[in-house]
């Protein structure tokens, strides 16, 4: 299992040399033709190996014929250097833009005849009419088409783990309640307790247990193929959120798309729970968030745009959901996000759960961009990162022959942060702004006195060219940037983020692990009060008390392998770390515990919702899986999966409670339907769920009590 997570990691890295390989044969074969990608009114430029003479702009050595033969009337120019050439003036339409070895001022015989295809597609600045919708997916369906035909129909994607990690108050006094990052801001999670039930996911099933019998009194099935994802309370009303794949046949195609839906659940009875409502809109399940009685709905969908080649009258549009009644948005209810440049929408519903049968499920659509996603009392925040952009970027190369600049570029060193009102259920896109480099995830922003705090990596930390810096940006209310700290730990990158008050924490990371405190108290005159450099990294940051921190991720290993030119780092044992940072300029690591050894690890370190929090006993405690290493080298044993729990104070970390199952003679590996998912007590009982059970502790002794089986 552990050797899989590294063949994935070095299948992806394959695929990625292949490409890169690709894209240098591809280069260097004069017989192949690059296609470039632009909107109207954009100037088209492309980088010469060789330099061309001016006076071949204006003999017929260099020219555009359009998709017909016809020569296009455009302006050509080049720069003094003679290897960056512009074309402007081009209409909508196919060309090719052919240059001859006479263009060229050394006449090398080596270099021979270019032909470069391209075309220009109408930008869409607003959406009137659906025939503007459709014209503004044309554009990537176009640049699709491109990138297909030069890399050979190979295709990388690349996914982003959300890391969602979180802070809030202390939890209830007498249930568990979800680690949220914002006090106030509930977010939903797979695991969730009204104290009498305990509510949870199981592949396709919502398992409702009664936590004083220890009986399933429920199996809860919401529909046919359909896998709930998140779970909110709220007062006697089970929320359930799911995303479903539907396929829908509109004449004369089929088409098929994810839909989210919210099932609302009378569960007065928890052992009969009734249906009140079902509501949706199209895509996929990005987030649910609760602001006492308003629930808000995020999906990200991208819709199937590509049929566009082959049946013009494919629908576009979103739809809304009440019901079995599907309502298709009008073009003029979607709203374009300034600077459009991907193709889905962000979908965003509002509901007054007060009276969640009759109230109005109300829904904005916004065309363009998705990302990382914040939520403040007052606003929704979305933090795009422009992945690649198929428009011209001058660009450099050093290929033997000549390279179209409108290569697809990665763009990951800006992010885009829009900013999304919220009154009740009134949604509204009021602000755009714009910071270098990318965040990590919903950690890396924070709202605090009318002001936006947002930590970026700009660069790479890695390979032979690493060159990343971080950064600590402040906007203003309409995102504009009042001040920063820059260029922070070159070369590393943020591995976590934290906002306390006035206080920003980041964890950088290569090789040491950096802790930045930084004073934000003057928005526009931000400062790094000071650095703690230890072995290791933190994942998640959480508070503790008002001037200590419980860090928690990896120790590590730093060696110099023979034939490496690099130190590579190996992960070991978890890591828990207290700061302290009452002196604000010299923090320090109050102490350290490791868990296990390489191969251990937590769902705690990527999803801040497993942390559990018992405020009244200032107990911290997480699911956990045990390895530890043996003598033949890459190989580890299982020692045991089941939870940790700590008690921490300004004083230190102290184990309370080792719930571990040790592993049965010959089992190598843990069976993920044991895996503990989440902690939560009621009153003085304690419980482990996992997907095949769940477990009663006594919460002072943390004796086993009784067991209950899925």
């Amino acid at each position: 299992m552990k050797n899989g997570k590294f063949f994935g990691i070095g299948l992806v890295a394959s695929l990625v040399a292949v490409l890169a390989l690709g894209y240098f044969m591809f280069a260097k074969n004069p017989e192949v033709q690059a296609t470039g990608i632009l909107f109207e009114g954009e100037t088209y430029s492309i980088t010469l190996k060789q330099p061309i003479t001016e006076k071949s702009l204006t003999d017929g050595s260099i020219l555009i014929v359009d998709e017909n033969g016809n020569k296009a009337k455009v302006k050509f120019s080049v720069d003094k250097a003679g290897t960056a050439l512009s074309v402007d003036g081009l209409k909508v339409g196919k060309y090719t833009l052919e240059i001859k070895q006479t263009a060229y001022a050394k006449n090398a015989k080596s270099q021979q005849e270019q032909s470069v295809a391209l075309e220009v597609v109408r930008k869409v600045e607003k959406l009137t009419t659906t025939e503007d919708l459709k014209d503004y997916f044309r554009a990537f369906v176009a640049q699709e088409n491109a990138v297909s035909s030069r890399f050979n129909d190979m295709v990388v994607e690349e996914s982003a783990m959300s890391m969602e990690n979180k802070d809030s108050g202390s939890g209830g006094p007498s249930y568990s309640t979800t680690n949220n990052q914002v006090e106030g801001i509930e977010e939903g999670d797979i695991t969730i307790t009204d104290g009498q039930s305990i509510y949870t996911i199981v592949d396709n099933k919502v398992v409702i247990v009664d936590a004083k019998t220890m009986h399933v009194v429920k199996r809860l099935k919401v529909g046919k193929d359909i896998y709930p994802s998140h779970l909110m309370m709220h007062d006697q009303t089970l929320i359930i959120g799911y995303t479903q794949y539907v396929e829908t046949k509109r004449e004369p195609y089929y088409d098929g798309k994810s839909v989210t839906k919210i099932a609302f659940y009378d569960v007065k009875d928890a052992k009969n729970p009734t249906l009140v409502r079902e509501v949706g809109h199209d895509g996929d399940i990005t987030s649910l968030r609760k602001a006492g009685n308003y629930l808000y709905v995020v999906s990200s969908r991208m819709p199937n745009y590509w049929l566009l080649q082959e049946t013009p009258d494919v629908e576009l549009r979103p739809s809304t959901y009440d019901g079995e009644k599907e309502t298709i948005m009008p073009v003029d209810k979607i709203r374009m996000l300034p600077e459009s440049n991907e193709p889905n929408y962000l979908i965003v519903s509002a509901i007054d759960m007060s009276n969640v049968k009759s109230n109005a499920w109300k829904t904005e659509s916004f065309l363009g961009n998705s990302g990382q996603l914040y939520m403040s009392e007052n606003a929704i925040y979305i933090a795009s990162m422009n992945h690649y952009r198929f428009w011209p970027a001058m660009e450099s190369t050093s290929l033997e022959d000549t390279v179209s600049s409108t290569m697809p570029v990665n763009q990951n060193d800006e992010t885009t942060i829009y900013k999304i009102s919220i009154d009740k259920t009134a949604v509204k896109m009021t602000a755009k702004g714009k910071v270098p480099g990318s965040v990590l995830n919903q950690f890396s922003m924070d709202e605090h006195d009318g002001h936006v705090r947002i930590a970026t990596t700009e660069g790479s930390a890695w390979g032979t060219t690493a060159n990343s810096k971080n950064h600590l940006f402040i906007l203003d209310e309409n995102l504009k940037q009042v001040g920063a700290v820059k260029d922070l730990a070159k070369g590393e990158r943020i591995y976590s983020a934290r906002f306390m008050g006035d206080k920003a924490y980041l964890v950088t990371f290569k090789e040491t692990d950096p802790l930045f405190v930084i004073d934000t108290k003057n928005p526009t005159a931000p400062k790094v009060l000071g650095e703690l450099k230890i072995p290791g990294f933190s994942n998640y940051l959480h508070p503790i008390g008002e001037n200590h921190l419980l860090g928690i991720g990896y120790d590590t290993e730093v060696k110099m392998e023979e034939g490496s030119k690099e130190p590579i780092v190996y992960t070991k044992g978890m890591k828990l770390s207290l700061f302290d940072v009452t002196d604000f300029n010299n923090p320090k690591e109050q102490q350290a515990v490791i868990i296990g050894g390489r191969g251990t690890y937590s769902p705690v370190q990527y999803d801040h919702k497993a942390l559990f929090k018992d405020s009244r006993q200032n107990y911290y405690g997480f699911p956990v899986t045990i390895y530890s290493p043996t003598d033949e080298e890459d190989q580890l044993k299982y020692e045991g999966t089941g939870a940790h729990i700590y008690k921490v104070t300004t004083k230190g970390i102290e184990l309370a409670a080792d719930m571990i199952e040790k592993a049965r003679p010959g089992e190598q590996y843990e069976d993920s339907y044991n895996v503990v998912q989440r902690l939560l007590y009621i009153e003085d009982e304690l419980f482990t769920v996992s997907r095949s059970k769940v477990t009663s502790f006594n919460g002072k002794t943390f004796e086993k009590q009784k067991m209950v089986g899925f």
